[in-house]
Order: structure tokens, then C-alpha cells, then sequence
């Protein structure tokens, strides 16, 4: 009987506990951010093409890491003709819902990345940066090209906040940097001439490197739930000569490296994008905790004890 006790009251303890964790206020419905990212000094390693300074665009917002610029420029000397990368950054007021091309911005056939609600929900694959080529085809240069051309340090500060309007910081993630690698690429008369890989058969697609670890997920506590922000890469809209003709290509190797394929328009633009998205999980308090431990090692100590007293009647 004693033993019945015993178990009955670990058990009621047990109850007390788990039921204090459906107690947890339920998780915002809507959180707001705001993203700022720019592009360091790039590293150039010579060749016919060289960096063009003067063509800078400082990053002037407030909240942008020091130093950065939103572009930065290249040409060569027998095509003085420059081509350049720029990056634009949203917050979840000015985030971009369609393409170029109008389509719903996605990042794998059949994923609606925005619902159309105008809410950052849970699950909602939101665009934080995108990040813009604009090309000019290279025929003749008198020299050979580096590979890679350049090298850019890509900073960011991410700031989400507990209410869509933006006043009320939850988190800031500290200022992340992730190395960008472009190597350039002739307009060929063949694709068998291409140096490397041309999967948009551009003649010959441009390509850019970065590495996966920018897009770690992080987390963050707020009012009794865990918030995991997820981040992504994915091709966007290229126009030739104004036009949107297909999309740039993106391709995540084993290595844990990305690759993105860009074509050779004359002129041309492709975009690539970053997109988050969180999910939010209940944390049961401190105390709650306390209470389920000692409530399994109650249920413990008595189901000990039970088979002791059954041990002994066997005897």
C-alpha cells in the first residue's frame, strides 16, 4: 500500500509538472526584421581586368557595418566597358514578394516562399538581401584572366524584432561575414571553349562561390519560446538586355560550399537571394524543469522500491 502511495504521488507530481508547461503564453504571431548588409574592400589578383574604386557606393545606413559598400565595379582595359555587383537589403516592410519576371519569389519549384498576407509567420520563407550582377560581355582583353577574379567580404547585421512595426528589439545577431569568390569568364564561339562548367550554355556562364557557413541557422528566447531563424540561397530573375530570360543557377556541392552560375548577357543582369524563415518552440521555465525531474525521479525511486517489496514477497 505504501508503495501504491508512493507512486500515485510521483505521478500526481509528474501531472503537475507537464500540465505547467501547456501554461506557456503562446508564441508571437508576427515578428518584424530588418537586415543590413554590405560589401567590404574586394581583393582583385590582376590580369586584363582590374577594380574600378571610383565606382564605389558607400553604404550610408546607420545600422550597416562600418566601412561597407552596396557596389563595387570592374573593367578591362581593351573593354572599358565596366560590369559590377550590387547588394539591396529589406526589412519585412520593403521585402520583395515577386521576381523580375512577376513570379512569387521561391526557392525550389512548387514553395511558395511568401503567402501574400503582408505578416512574417511562422514558416515564411522571407527575402532579406539580393544580390545583383550586372554584366557586360567580354570578347578581347590582350591578356590572360585570374581566376578568381575577385575576392569580397559580404557583412551583415540582422536585427528581429516582437511586433511587425519594429519597436521592440528581441534579438540582434551579431555582425556575420561570409567570403564571396567571382571568377569571370569570355563570350565565346563554342561551348566546348568554355574553361569550365556552363550549365546555362551562356557561353560562358560567369561563376560566383561563397561559403555555407553565413547561412547557419541561430537562435534566440523570447517570453517561454525558442525562435530558429533558417537562412537560404536562391537563383533569381536574369535579363538580357532588359528582358527576364530564365534564372542564375544555384548549386550546393559536398564540400559545403555554394555555387552560383550566372549567364553571359550583353547586357545583362542576374539576381540571387537571401531568404529566412523561423519556427518557434515552447521552453519550459527553470522551475518547470526542476518539477519533471523530480517527478521522474520519484516515479523512479517507486518502481525501485515496487520491485524490491515484490522481490521479497516472492522469497
Amino acid at each position: 500500500m505504501k508503495t501504491m502511495i508512493k507512486t500515485a504521488g510521483a505521478a500526481s507530481l509528474l501531472a503537475v509538472a507537464v500540465a505547467s508547461t501547456s501554461a506557456v503564453a503562446a508564441p508571437l504571431a508576427e515578428l518584424g526584421f530588418s537586415q543590413q548588409a554590405g560589401f567590404g574592400t574586394p581583393t582583385f589578383f590582376g590580369g586584363s581586368l582590374s577594380y574600378k574604386p571610383a565606382s564605389d557606393v558607400p553604404n550610408l545606413d546607420p545600422l550597416a557595418p562600418a566601412g561597407t559598400n552596396l557596389s563595387f565595379a570592374w573593367e578591362g582595359a581593351n573593354d572599358p566597358v565596366e560590369s559590377s555587383i550590387a547588394i539591396q537589403s529589406y526589412n519585412n516592410s520593403t521585402a520583395p514578394v515577386a521576381d523580375l519576371d512577376g513570379t512569387p519569389l521561391r526557392y525550389t519549384a512548387g514553395f511558395a516562399g511568401v503567402d501574400g498576407d503582408g505578416q512574417w509567420n511562422a514558416g515564411d520563407w522571407w527575402v532579406i538581401d539580393t544580390i545583383t550582377q550586372t554584366n557586360n560581355t567580354l570578347t578581347t582583353l590582350g591578356g590572360a584572366i585570374v581566376d578568381p577574379l575577385w575576392v569580397v567580404d559580404t557583412l551583415a547585421n540582422l536585427r528581429i524584432y516582437a511586433d511587425a512595426a519594429r519597436t521592440d528589439l528581441a534579438y540582434a545577431d551579431p555582425t556575420t561575414t561570409n567570403s564571396i569568390s567571382f571568377n569571370e569568364t569570355l563570350n565565346t564561339d563554342s561551348e566546348a571553349a568554355c574553361a569550365g562548367p556552363n550549365p546555362l550554355e551562356t557561353l560562358c556562364d560567369d561563376i560566383f562561390t561563397a561559403s555555407s557557413d553565413a547561412f547557419a541557422p541561430v537562435s534566440f528566447v523570447r517570453d517561454g519560446y525558442r525562435y530558429d531563424l533558417s537562412f537560404t540561397l536562391f537563383a533569381g530573375t536574369s535579363t538580357d538586355n532588359g528582358v527576364p530570360a530564365g534564372t542564375s543557377e544555384v548549386v550546393l556541392n559536398p564540400d559545403g560550399t555554394i555555387t552560383v552560375y550566372t549567364p553571359e548577357y550583353d547586357p545583362g543582369t542576374s539576381s540571387i537571394h537571401v531568404a529566412m524563415s523561423y519556427m518557434a518552440t515552447a521552453v519550459p521555465e527553470p522551475s518547470i524543469l526542476g518539477l519533471v525531474g523530480a517527478g521522474m525521479l520519484a516515479l523512479g525511486f517507486a518502481g525501485r522500491r515496487r520491485k524490491q517489496v515484490q522481490a521479497k514477497k516472492a522469497a
